[in-house]
């Protein structure tokens, strides 16, 4: 137990801390330092956005160029956030920063990086077309848009329907999966409103492009009837990811669904015995034996299972309770996709295999579309060692904005430049490293002389070691935004046990905010 000081009072437990930033906030609002996140005016940069992109379909340069002055407005607007909104949940505060630093890049990616408008296509179910609409030649995918589609895509579309170049509509039809009668094409951006907005609310929520023509890789590609259906070439051959049934998510992600609600409470009452935890120091005492690799410990796997926790909602509420009987082609379970790859390929790639396919790709395509548009820049070209390496770094500059946005807006005493943005700085340093050393055992035959299962486990060590030497830098950070704070269940079963409450959820979320401005008055949290 800390012993409080009384000149300068610490903390003797986590509610102590929260009460500090709600007086430190109190403190920022009374001074004009703060404003209150209040929806829906802090919204209006992502608003700006799912209105362009909600304009009806036009060859208008007008429309085409608008563009790039509403990217101006979203920069602005996010901004404006990030510098003056805070909140006392812990939650909030950090997604200020969080979400948007990422509605910047998400739009830079839709509407600066690509055309969105006119370049994306979703695949869609039609069970019926009608022979009489208009049909217009166009390109397909273009570059930046076509990674579902390699090589770009020649397609026909029909009124806002896109359909294979390769046949008519009355082929289409007889390429439908005959067991179920349907027909599956390339949706271009409707003409209808209800279906562009079903269209455009999905574009903008699905950040890694499952089912789109811009899908990041190493997801699966559409099942076989699909694929029968869309006779597109270029689209991946079916694999056995692609043949998902909701049975199967349910076998998958139920027990890990029920195996994280049980590791976060029990997560939840370890870490709350450690001061680190509640934001202080690292200098401060741990209960703990070999504090540092405890915490370290400790804050990869709480982050790692609070992120897993969260990625199973969505097969298991979409996919499984709500199902195609509520949400139609939202809840075909081959959209549902792992968020994290298999450790297996950190054995066998070291940290390249770490951050580039076991970590979760949630925010993937938006670093790629950033790192495409340096290399664009720069005039190196993606094949090139310069070219490389440059979208290596930027793809991690943007993951350590994004994090250090974060922390700048939590209220703890947090360091975003030298904690969150430099431990993600370092990451490229470390696989340039390994690649160095890997490449000149490589070339003295020493690695041949090697075993796999040694080069593995070498693998391994030299992640394990990274983590310990790198890993304080955002494990601090982390720490020092109160992130560990929130209560992740409403229940928590291990701490009623120990007498300490059943019941974790309370207070007061939201509540509404009178501004001078009738457009700033809205619900604050």
């Amino acid at each position: 137990m800390l012993v409080p000081d009384l000149r300068n009072p610490t903390p003797t437990s986590h509610d102590d801390v929260l009460r500090q930033f709600q007086e430190r906030l109190s403190a920022g609002l009374a001074s004009g330092e703060y404003e209150p996140f209040v929806w829906p005016y802090r919204a209006f940069g992502p608003g700006l956005l799912m209105l362009y992109l909600l304009l009806p379909p036009t060859k208008s340069r007008f429309v085409y160029y608008a563009r790039y002055p509403l990217f101006a407005l979203i920069i602005y607007l996010s901004t404006d956030s990030i510098l003056k909104c805070r909140s006392s949940m812990v939650t909030t505060g950090y997604g200020i920063g969080l979400l948007n630093a990422w509605a910047v890049l998400w739009s830079m990616s839709l509407i600066i990086c690509n055309d969105a408008r006119g370049e994306f296509r979703r695949i869609e179910r039609r069970d019926d077309l009608d022979a009489n609409w208009p049909v217009d030649e166009a390109d397909g995918a273009t570059t930046g848009a076509g990674r579902l589609v390699d090589g770009g895509l020649r397609a026909r579309h029909v009124d806002g329907e896109a359909e294979d170049s390769s046949g008519s509509q009355q082929e289409n039809r007889k390429s439908s999966d005959a067991s179920k009668g349907e027909i599956f094409v390339w949706q271009t951006l409707p003409p209808t409103f209800y279906h562009r907005l079903d269209w455009v609310c999905d574009l903008v929520s699905n950040f890694r492009g499952v089912r789109w023509n811009h899908q990041i890789s190493n997801l699966p590609p559409p099942p076989p009837h699909i694929q029968s259906s869309l006779k597109d070439p270029s689209v991946p051959s079916a694999d056995a990811r692609s043949h998902l049934t909701r049975t199967d998510l349910i076998r998958r992600d139920l027990p890990n669904f029920l195996l994280c609600l049980i590791a976060l409470d029990v997560l939840k009452t370890v870490t709350l015995r450690d001061p680190y935890f509640w934001g202080l120091p690292p200098s401060t005492p741990s209960p703990f034996p070999y504090p540092c690799l405890f915490r370290i410990s400790l804050s990869l796997v709480s982050v790692y299972t609070s992120l897993l926790t969260i990625f199973l909602l969505s097969p298991l509420l979409f996919g499984v309770l709500m199902g195609p009987e509520k949400l139609g082609q939202h809840a075909w379970p081959w959209l549902y996709p792992p968020f994290f790859g298999s450790v297996s390929q950190v054995y066998r790639k070291g940290l390249a295999g770490l951050w580039g396919q076991w970590w979760h790709q949630l925010f993937r395509y938006g670093f790629e579309q950033a790192g495409e548009l340096a290399g664009r820049a720069t005039g190196w070209k993606a094949k090139s060692q310069k070219g490389t390496l440059l979208r290596v770094a930027v793809a991690f500059a943007c993951s350590g904005a994004l994090h250090a946005c974060a922390s700048y807006t939590a209220l703890g005493n947090t360091k975003p430049i030298y904690g969150s943005f430099a431990f993600f700085m370092l990451q490229p340093m470390g696989i340039i490293a390994q690649r160095a050393v890997s490449g000149w055992m490589k070339s003295g035959g020493l690695r041949a002389r090697i075993p796999a299962w040694l080069r593995g486990i070498g693998n391994l060590f030299v992640v394990a070691i990274w983590c310990y030497v790198v890993g304080p830098i955002i494990a601090d950070d982390f720490a020092a935004t109160g992130i560990w704070l929130i209560e992740p269940l409403p229940i928590s079963p291990i701490r009623a046990l120990r007498g300490d409450g059943f019941w974790r959820w309370g207070g007061r979320w939201v509540r509404w905010h009178s501004a001078d401005r009738w457009w700033r008055s809205g619900l604050a949290c």
